[in-house]
């Protein structure tokens, strides 16, 4: 029995705000369709290593802003505001040539609701980071997923946003025009490190169409297994069929079928069943990536097959849960996440981040989305993108391969935050889980894991999910008004 915060099991309804949207590709049917991420709130910490007593404490209150409040908002955190992101028709399979008229099946539905605004908390504080190793995962169970036993739910100060309208579509008679490319300006970032990496991984890159969606993913080896994320694979698995058709850059279609998936982790495997011209990934590690080297993510954003977009490492080791819409299982993936500025829009799911080498190391998942009161809306890339470092993914993807399922570790516990901060609450202890083996009891507030501090059901949860089953994890548990550690054999749950 996996743990769970209160109210976030299967069939339940779930209070999971829009704002981070999962890479789907344009729907036929449904052009709006996204999926949605939660980030954990990031709070000060004066000392990493220290556990307060439980009630509020000075210094670890909520964090604290200046300025009157932003629409609206008491915590004085503004959006900014975005431009209209209006739908792109897809092109060919490579996205190479002219593109084709826009279709009427793109323009927004009618009546369609403007964007709400959605606001950004402050970021993690700096510190110690945890930095995952196979084994001791990168990524930490995929957000998504009731995460380290603990449920899909999030608790506590969440993004809120409504879905993002598109805007009108252009004319059918209007055709985009082509200019030619300015030259780089002294100083500027030159795009030949990109001209290498795009040929080296461009043949490794497919795009994936499964059902009405559009994702991306990439070869893994000459016997045909391709790696992406669930929830682009996931409608072809809940109809029954488990087939899936793969463009590959030159243009040739194949299909594939389902080898295992983990919507827990969001990560799927596919394998052609057809012959096609397979050109295995050089796969990195994201141990050793360092905030602001080159990033460049690959896949097809929109549909447009064969994209290639440059950027950095804005940041590493975001708690971010990615909401479980995508899913019949209702799961959520919980990921300890590398941030990229790269651009990545709907239909880069699943598909390569690299490093400057052509080196995966990480793949696609998500995508934070703003939108603001009043109508205005920015639905696609805003410059923060969050991908599962390759690290974990690659463990996870030898398991689907292997048993065609995956397991992440659990604690045996119902979580929630708690409203003074002191940490996350223990709700309900399952009867003979990892918890109440270890001593745990309700009303316990677990206030840190390995020496590192959490104030969120996010934050542990992703913590959590960075080990395998059968590890074991210190919690700093406050009790009573006393702080004492304890040690926690982490069980494993199918998911």
């Amino acid at each position: 029995m996996s743990d769970r915060p209160p109210g976030s099991g299967p069939g339940e309804p779930t209070h999971e705000p829009h704002g981070l949207e999962m890479f789907f590709g344009p729907r036929r049917d449904d052009p709006d369709q996204t999926d949605t991420v939660e980030m954990a709130r990031l709070r000060p910490r004066p000392d990493p290593g220290a556990l307060p007593p439980p009630g509020p404490v000075p210094g670890w209150g909520p964090r604290e802003v200046s300025g009157p409040g932003a629409h609206g908002r008491p915590d004085g955190w503004a959006a900014p505001t975005g431009a209209p992101l209006g739908p792109v028709p897809p092109t060919g399979p490579t996205g190479r040539g002219p593109l084709p008229p826009p279709r009427p099946s793109w323009a927004p539905p009618a009546g369609a609701a403007p964007a709400t605004a959605t606001t950004l908390p402050p970021a993690r504080p700096t510190g110690t980071r945890r930095r995952g190793v196979i084994g001791v995962a990168a990524l930490t169970a995929l957000v998504v997923g009731g995460a380290a036993g603990l449920g899909g739910a999030v608790v506590g100060s969440q993004l809120a946003a409504g879905p993002v309208a598109p805007s009108a579509a252009p004319s059918a008679s209007t055709q985009p025009t082509v200019a030619a490319p300015a030259p780089v300006p002294s100083g500027g970032r030159s795009t030949q490190p990109a001209v290498g990496v795009a040929a080296a991984v461009l043949p490794s890159t497919v795009t994936i169409e499964s059902g009405s969606s559009t994702g991306s993913g990439f070869v893994l080896g000459d016997d045909g297994t391709i790696m992406t994320n669930n929830h682009v694979v996931a409608s072809a698995a809940e109809d029954g069929s488990g087939e899936v058709k793969v463009v590959f850059d030159d243009g040739t279609r194949a299909q594939a079928t389902i080898v295992g998936r983990s919507p827990g982790y969001d990560l799927a495997v596919i394998q052609v069943q057809d012959e096609a011209p397979l050109t295995p990934v050089r796969i990195g590690s994201s141990e050793g990536v360092a905030i602001g080297q080159s990033a460049v993510a690959v896949g097809s954003p929109l549909g447009l097959g064969g994209t290639v977009t440059e950027g950095i490492i804005s940041a590493l080791d975001r708690p971010v849960v990615v909401g479980g819409g995508a899913d019949a299982q209702g799961a959520s993936a919980y990921i300890n996440a590398i941030q990229t500025d790269a651009p990545i829009n709907p239909g880069n799911s699943g598909g390569p981040l690299v490093d400057g080498e052509g080196r995966v190391i990480g793949i696609n998942s998500a995508i934070l989305s703003l939108g603001a009161q009043g109508g205005d809306a920015q639905g696609g890339n805003i410059g923060v993108g969050f991908a599962i470092p390759i690290d974990q993914a690659m463990e996870i993807g030898r398991l689907l391969i292997e048993d065609g399922e995956a397991t992440y570790p659990v604690i045996g516990a119902q979580v929630r935050t708690q409203p003074d901060d002191s940490g996350v609450l223990l709700d309900e202890i399952t009867p003979g889980g990892a918890a109440e083996r270890a001593g745990l009891r309700r009303g316990d507030v677990v206030a840190s894991i390995d020496g590192e501090r959490v104030w969120e059901t996010v934050e542990l949860i992703v913590s959590i999910r960075t080990h395998r089953p059968g590890e074991t994890v210190t919690l700093g548990v406050l009790r009573d008004g006393r702080t004492r550690e304890v040690a926690v054999e982490l069980e494993g749950e199918v998911g």
